[in-house]
């Protein structure tokens, strides 16, 4: 069976930042393939097109501009968000608070968003809500395992999947992931993030590196929290 619309591939991937011999940024390997779903709009849209038509057992290889990947960067998403923001029952979330951490909010619309804190002043919060892949240049190579048919399963809502599944980004954080989340584009109504004040959650995370291999599945200490390995350690 080929991917077309209405499918799922399993695929193995590797992704890195401009050509072949950029940093990985991410990957999964043929024991811990990503399944994929096509024709749906949950993915990065050069996925869809460079992978249309391809078999079990293919190899592919090919470059995505930004506008096939998470978009250019958007100076618009630069955001000062009130403080008044990172106020849970009357305190404010101070732990939450310091240069270069990630929090995930919500915007407007109630859909998910991670913002990236670039400046802290007494009043506001600037933060930077482009993906962090937006004006990026990737290359990706890989092998598709398996393909089949989409079932009613795979489309009921998959809420806490995780990424890399094939949620959209309204469903889940998988706008984390290359192959899931969409284009990584979100509106922000009246300016600001449009996160709740009293009683909001944030969920946060910041980059860590790893100095030695995993000791469940033997993931190199580079690749560790870029892919699946055998204990998910990505």
């Amino acid at each position: 069976m080929k991917i077309t619309g209405n499918t799922v591939a399993e695929v193995a991937y590797k992704i890195k930042l401009d050509d072949q011999h950029g940093e990985m940024i991410e990957f999964a390997d043929e024991r811990s393939p990503r399944s994929m779903m096509f024709g749906y709009q949950k993915m990065i849209p050069g996925f869809e097109t460079h992978m249309d038509g391809l078999e079990p057992g293919q190899s592919f290889e090919f470059s995505l501009s930004p506008e096939e990947a998470f978009g250019n960067y958007n100076e618009n998403l630069l955001i000062n968000v009130p403080k008044t923001a990172f106020f849970i029952n009357g305190s404010l979330k101070e732990d939450l608070l310091f240069l270069g951490n990630e929090i995930a909010m919500m915007d407007s619309h109630g859909n998910p968003v991670n913002g990236k804190i670039l400046e802290i002043t007494e009043e506001n919060v600037r933060m930077d809500f482009n993906h962090g892949l937006a004006g990026k240049n990737l290359f990706v190579t890989g092998q598709v395992i398996n393909v089949r048919e989409i079932t009613e399963a795979d489309l009921a809502p998959q809420g806490g999947c995780g990424s890399g599944c094939g949620c959209s980004s309204k469903e889940s954080k998988a706008e984390d992931s290359c192959c899931g989340g969409g284009g990584g584009h979100h509106e922000h109504g009246g300016g600001g993030c449009g996160c709740s004040t009293e009683g909001s959650h944030h969920d946060h995370h910041h980059d860590h590196e790893y100095t030695e291999d995993c000791p469940a599945c033997g993931n190199p200490a580079e690749l560790r929290g870029k892919g699946h390995g055998d204990c998910q350690c990505g």
